[in-house]
């Protein structure tokens, strides 16, 4: 299962470089709800990095912010889709 999260981060980092928005964040979200994982936070935020065009003070860290959004607030629902399964 380890396999399966570092696939899912590594695609992620390479899809903030490559791909267009919605693909690191579809892949974040799947990240989040399958895994306890803090990795979905730094992702966002260099993902903020990467494509803040006009400086840090100019622009809303929104990929941070969903980023603490999916990893804290799918928590619940990752609790109970494996308390079901188990």
């Amino acid at each position: 299962m380890n396999i399966v999260r570092y696939l899912l981060v590594s695609m992620c980092v390479i899809g903030v470089v490559i791909f267009p928005p919605w693909v690191p964040l579809v892949l974040m979200g799947v990240l989040a709800l399958f895994f306890r994982s803090w990795e979905v936070i730094l992702i966002g935020l260099f993902a903020d990095l990467v494509w803040l065009s006009g400086g840090v003070a100019e622009a809303w860290p929104l990929f941070t912010i969903f980023g603490l959004v999916l990893a804290w607030g799918l928590e619940p629902l990752r609790n109970e889709l494996f308390s079901l399964s188990h």
